[in-house]
């Protein structure tokens, strides 16, 4: 019987108008119910919904303020949205792909100190203002073709680390890239949000399999929506 319930799940204390937010229940909640490989296992995690409920549920309590630092609201924001991804998930599951949910994106279905916005509304009115374009490979879409659910919270105090790793991983995943200098495959996200990349320098920063040049012929893969398993 796992603990989740018996701890304080969000410990929040206040130095100057930053926010430090305690995520050791989402880190036991990712290592719990996520593989190495960063699948989570919905079957176990339907027996225990109340598991995800309650962390969607402490997140939905905290309210990152113009005080907090840019590394503070992103890595906060991102938790929050990968949280609430797989309680979308999991409160329809079984299903074979997140798109079997109506408007799984656009519907306002996620409470936020005591209202309603969306997945899309975090990624794209909150995430995107940023301007970094390695956000895109911390948010996780449950599809085969997303980048990989991280096994620990993302952390203000090594988000850039942790941003240029899942990266790294991603751009090196042969399955969803293929970087050749003479045509280059690459994942339909960098088509997605082509105006948030500045594409040769991003991939070529970030590949260790291969390297482009603005005379790259550039195509992209489709992206399989089908729900990420072992």
């Amino acid at each position: 019987m796992k603990h989740y319930l018996l701890l304080l799940l969000f410990l929040i204390t206040f130095q100057g108008f930053s926010q430090t937010i305690d995520l050791s229940a989402y880190n036991e909640f990712l290592d719990d119910y996520v593989s190495k490989e960063g699948v989570v296992d919905y079957d176990e995690l339907l027996e225990n919904m109340n598991v995800i409920q309650e962390l969607a549920k402490n997140f939905s309590k905290i309210s990152p303020n113009a005080g907090w630092s840019a590394n503070e609201q992103k890595a906060f924001w991102i938790n929050f949205y990968n949280v609430n991804i797989i309680k979308l998930l999991v409160e329809n599951y079984p299903i074979k792909s997140i798109n079997y949910i109506r408007e799984p994106f656009k519907n306002e279905t996620l409470d936020f100190t005591g209202g309603k916005i969306s997945l899309d509304f975090v990624e794209h009115s909150i995430l995107r203002e940023f301007d970094d374009p390695r956000i895109h490979f911390a948010l996780y879409s449950t599809a085969t073709s997303s980048p990989l659910l991280m096994r620990t919270a993302y952390d203000s105090n090594r988000l850039d680390y942790e941003l240029d790793m899942a990266t790294k991983q991603f751009i090196n995943d042969e399955t969803k890239n293929d970087v050749n200098l003479r045509g280059s495959k690459l994942s339909r996200i960098f088509d997605w949000y082509k105006d948030d990349f500045d594409l040769v320098p991003f991939i070529n920063k970030f590949s260790n399999k291969g390297k482009i040049s603005i005379e790259t012929p550039i195509s992209f893969m489709d992206y399989d929506w089908n729900l990420h398993r072992e």
